[in-house]
């Protein structure tokens, strides 16, 4: 569901609640005076009869169980005895004097339950509002209070508000990291390389292809690194543009696979496909064959110990899931919410060392999300790590296996 569409039916929601509350203390008025009012007819009636003679009452009782035998007898006693007098002045004014007590009863009941109905609300609303204060003041760690007996509406806008607040939080993290990450990542290959380049031209080195190769891996990471900044500030600024074209996933995968079959070998790491032959997917292809590579070098870099890597696609619930597993350490709990942020590394498993610049999973999740989807994290309950990947199926389904 698209956010315009979420707004609307979560206001649409909050405006049932609303409205439905507002009806039931209508009616609950209106059933409290109408009550009262025929209590006091029926009190009034009951005291007419019992000024009834007896004899008139019993024909009265003959006349009520069988009115049409003689309507206008009927007619008679009744003006006589019980209703004529009902529109006179002193019983009009009585009446008026009832309904008036009955408002002045009903009016603080409700006035009460509608102070209490728009209390919850305003408990609700003050919530958000604070929330949103601090978050305009640049406070980035606010966020909206839980209140009981909620509308679902209204707890749906704070879960809202605290996911708006997360991900602030989050890009003011990578805000400060980034500036020193940057210049520590662009300066390390940088420095490497021209280490290299003065101790050649000084006659340290060899001016061998050995050594030309290993400046040239140096200026390989540095472009790797300036490519990715590029892509991830495209995808901040909304300027990142998908050519997309309708292909089968099945072969993206295998095409993925085949070209880290070198590093397979050489680990050597065992793999496993698991996906139907026609699941169509209309996409960039090589923008999403670039995020699921990261994901397979990523298995590779850092869980090469667990010999298995297994890839599993499907289609459900109208979004095509991609899971990248692997049987080695995994991520420790307190890491699963860092591990896609930009520069991170865990200290016993992200090392630079290992090629790695802490960037790659920040890239896949831009590549992602520029698609309407989004990549998450998780620990096997076997052990190893999972990378699930959700992209929208817009209208396509398998055909077969």
């Amino acid at each position: 569901m698209s956010a315009p569409l979420r707004t609307h039916t979560r206001a649409r929601q909050l405006w049932y609640w609303i409205s439905l509350r507002m009806i039931a203390l209508a009616l609950l008025a209106a059933l409290l005076v109408g009550t009262g009012m025929w209590l006091r007819f029926f009190w009034w009636e009951a005291r007419l009869r019992e000024r009834i003679p007896e004899a008139i009452l019993d024909e009265l009782k003959r006349l009520e169980n069988d009115p049409y035998t003689d309507a206008e007898r009927l007619r008679q006693i009744y003006g006589q005895y019980l209703y004529g007098d009902y529109f006179t002045p002193e019983v009009l004014q009585a009446d008026l004097l009832w309904f008036s007590l009955l408002v002045l009863i009903a009016l603080p009941l409700i006035v009460g339950a509608g102070l209490m109905l728009s209390l919850r609300l305003s408990r609700h609303l003050d919530a958000v509002a604070v929330a949103a204060r601090r978050l305009a003041a640049g406070d980035f760690s606010a966020r909206a209070l839980s209140c009981k007996q909620v509308p679902a509406a209204l707890d749906a806008l704070m879960r809202d508000v605290n996911e708006m607040a997360e991900r602030l939080e989050r890009r003011e993290r990578e805000l400060h990291a980034s500036s020193a990450a940057i210049a520590h990542e662009l300066r390390t290959p940088l420095t490497a390389a021209k280490a290299r380049l003065q101790g050649i031209m000084d006659g340290i080195f060899d001016r061998s292809p050995q050594q030309l190769s290993m400046i040239m891996r140096q200026l390989d990471q540095l472009n790797r690194l300036i490519s990715d900044l590029y892509l991830l500030s495209l995808v901040s600024a909304g300027q990142l543009a998908l050519v997309r074209s309708q292909f089968q996933l099945r072969p993206l995968l295998e095409e993925r696979l085949a070209w880290a079959a070198p590093s397979l070998r050489l680990l050597p790491m065992s793999t496993a496909l698991y996906c139907c032959e026609h699941l169509p997917l209309n996409a960039d292809r090589d923008r999403l064959g670039q995020a699921i590579s990261i994901l397979i070098d990523n298995a590779l870099r850092y869980a090469a110990s667990g010999k298995l890597l297994t890839i599993s696609a499907g289609l459900h619930d109208g979004q095509i899931h991609i899971d990248v597993e692997d049987d080695g350490p995994g991520f420790a709990p307190e890491h699963l919410e860092l591990a896609c942020d930009r520069f991170w590394r865990a200290e016993h498993s992200r090392s630079r060392h290992a090629g790695g610049s802490g960037l790659g999973l920040a890239v896949a999740v831009a590549i992602c999300e520029a698609h309407g989807g989004k990549l998450s994290v998780h620990n096997r309950p076997a052990g190893g790590a999972r990378m699930h990947l959700e992209l929208p199926a817009e209208g396509t389904a398998p055909q077969g296996a």
